[in-house]
């Protein structure tokens, strides 16, 4: 059978690119790579593969070799190579080594990248407003998100807007985790208890609007330094999934974590529409029903790290704060409204999705 490499990448390999990348909750993750393990289903029946053409794709994921999504894209990756039966041929590169995600997408514009995992915010160029996936509190639950992103005003976002802008296809969106807050010499249940203390955030206005909402000060610190920040009271706290306050072992420097919950972080399932068009309508459902069935079993792994993660964190000596959650949300609400509610297109998009959140059931 021949075969002809779909835009390879062969020269951005060749060019060792850089292996750092911002991940989905701002830290590096590991350039290791191994083979892809086994997938625990069965080959389902696909479409016939074109006579004599296998499209051999590449798969981008910026988190480390060890992480739910970059174990679970094997997976993925291997069946629909078997769905396809052989058709499509898709490599998996974890541990951002292809490069950072802003690298990442521009390959994914040309075509010499076929898939990325990343987040809402990496295609905020293109549509600022399609960062109200990370305001605070912007969902309850994972459910809520994945029926937000079928919807229509969020579709008309994400393939209209912004691939119309980027020629860059958003396929799916993935749970990473529920944010929470850490924070050292304080058991906070409001907001109000928050006032005047300083917390990290990255170095965007959305990122400041959360933990504004959260009724801190925000104060914009690199990843790599944050540990030491901590460790030195340079803040008192900071933000982000348990997984991560896990592996980045803030519970050596942090003796409380509060479960504000204030974010159901989501990743993006991103696809290069110039390669999406070049694929056979088999072979783009034969994607699209992979991916709808792989979602739940995503969910469900994260949930499962992040019990087992809180058990962690307590067994490290951290005390756990269930705070009024209510109280947290209304000061959110008003805080975006006074941070955005005066743009246009924010405003049109935060109604939108607040309108889909009322006839949500």
């Amino acid at each position: 059978m021949r075969k002809t490499s779909w835009k390879t990448l062969g020269a951005f390999l060749a060019a060792a690119m850089m292996a750092g990348s911002l991940s989905a909750c701002g830290s590096s993750g590991s350039t290791q790579t191994t083979a892809a393990p086994a997938a625990d289903n069965k080959a389902q029946e696909g479409a016939e593969a074109p006579a004599g053409e296998v499209k051999e794709l590449s798969w981008y994921v910026g988190e480390p070799e060890s992480h739910v999504w970059s174990q679970t894209s094997y997976e993925i990756a291997e069946e629909i190579e078997e769905k396809t039966n052989g058709s499509l041929k898709i490599k998996v590169y974890p541990g951002a080594t292809l490069g950072t995600q802003a690298e990442a997408l521009d390959m994914l514009r040309t075509g010499s990248l076929a898939f990325e995992i990343s987040g809402p915010s990496i295609l905020a160029s293109f549509y600022d407003p399609v960062q109200v996936y990370s305001l605070p509190y912007a969902f309850d639950n994972p459910e809520q998100a994945y029926a937000y992103f079928a919807s229509e005003g969020s579709q008309k976002m994400y393939n209209d807007t912004i691939l119309n802008a980027s020629g860059v296809r958003t396929l799916d969106v993935w749970y990473y985790g529920k944010r929470n807050l850490t924070i050292n010499g304080l058991e906070p249940k409001t907001p109000a208890d928050l006032a005047g203390q300083s917390v990290r955030c990255m170095d965007t206005p959305v990122a400041k609007t959360v933990v504004a909402s959260l009724g801190a000060n925000p104060v914009p610190i690199n990843m790599n330094e944050l540990y030491l920040s901590l460790q030195t009271g340079v803040v008192v706290g900071e933000e982000n999934p348990i997984p991560t306050v896990i592996a980045q072992k803030f519970f050596e420097v942090q003796d409380t974590i509060v479960l504000t919950e204030h974010s159901v972080h989501l990743g993006t399932v991103h696809v290069s529409e110039q390669i999406w068009n070049e694929m056979t309508e088999e072979e783009r459902q034969a994607v699209t029903e992979v991916l709808e069935k792989y979602r739940p079993i995503i969910e469900e792994r994260i949930y499962k790290e992040e019990e087992e993660g809180l058990a962690t964190l307590q067994e490290n000596g951290m005390k756990v704060v269930e705070p009024e959650l209510e109280a947290f949300k209304e000061n959110a609400k008003k805080v975006v409204e006074e941070t955005f509610g005066g743009d246009v297109d924010w405003a049109a998009q935060i109604k939108d999705l607040e309108d889909f959140k009322a006839n949500w059931k």
